[in-house]
């Protein structure tokens, strides 16, 4: 097996353990864990278990390193923030695929922040994200409408910090912001859990593994899959490949959950997935034709 191969394989593995965390969520979600609990719950774990591993690293931590942490951290704290809040209000599925159209959003915020203007096909994937999104989400249930809105809402937050890491990135080291960006967003969760004073529901064992699974494998063990793969693949590969993470999330969802979607639902993460995939793969081949 190629090295290629392998970290398709590892950025596969790490969508589909991704998946399987909208359904934990949900679960947690049903036993009156509040969102802000459960975001506190999955980040102690995760940063735990990162701080484990790479303890001698927070030594190494610049200033300008803790800054630019600081701001993804609070962009990654919107993202879980209105992914979890807008679970309450909608089906799995249709939270992971509205909560993964980053690659969509993400030329549109580069133009406005950064003034890049975006290629074509970005105009035309985002008239497809908005058919799809309209599928998805306009039903005859208000609270279905609302929690897709949030679930979209955290895409959003989701485009921002993936806008603004690259340009992070210059002056700092990956693997320091994604330490603070773990601290960030258990000290923001931590903080608004407290001021709601809402009681922690029983820790019976089946909501212990859920945390178990958020905490190590959907936060820790996705963070190093998506890491040690991206190594052995292109850019536009990995992305695509990650996007399956909201259709694993379907699957799961069909599976461990029950969920049924009307035929409109499956057609607009039909759209909503090749939209994303448009918009990765246009570029590539712009790349390839200009270097022949």
């Amino acid at each position: 097996m190629t090295k290629e191969r392998k970290g398709d394989l590892f950025l596969l593995l790490a969508a589909m353990i991704g998946g399987l965390g909208f359904i934990s969520m949900k679960y947690l979600l049903e036993w009156e864990f509040t969102p802000f609990q459960i975001i506190v719950g999955r980040f102690f774990t995760a940063t735990m278990v990162l701080y484990a591993f790479y303890l001698k690293e927070l030594k190494k931590i610049t200033k300008d390193e803790w800054k630019a942490g600081s701001i993804l951290g609070f962009f990654l704290f919107l993202l879980f923030a209105l992914m979890t809040i807008g679970l309450q209000y909608t089906t799995p599925s249709v939270n992971a695929f509205l909560s993964t159209l980053t690659a969509v959003i993400v030329p549109f915020i580069l133009w406005g922040i950064f003034h890049k203007r975006p290629n074509g096909i970005c105009f035309i994937t985002a008239g497809m994200t908005l058919v799809g999104v309209a599928l998805l989400s306009v039903t005859g249930d208000i609270k279905g409408g609302f929690g897709a809105l949030l679930s979209f809402g955290a895409s959003v937050a989701f485009a921002f910090q993936m806008a603004l890491i690259g340009k992070f990135l210059q002056r700092g080291d990956a693997l320091h912001l994604a330490l603070v960006e773990h601290l960030i967003v258990l000290i923001l969760a931590l903080f608004v859990a407290v001021l709601q004073r809402q009681p922690l529901p029983d820790m019976t064992l089946p909501a212990i593994g859920h945390f178990f699974l958020l905490g190590i494998f959907c936060t820790g063990v996705y963070f190093v899959l998506q890491s040690v793969g991206q190594k052995y693949t292109t850019a536009s590969k990995a992305a695509i490949l990650l996007t399956t993470e909201a259709v694993f999330a379907s699957l799961a969802a069909a599976v461990f959950y029950r969920e049924r979607l009307p035929l409109r639902g499956y057609i607009g993460c039909i759209i909503i997935f090749f939209a994303v995939v448009l918009t990765e793969i246009e570029p590539k081949q712009k790349i390839t034709k200009n270097s022949s």
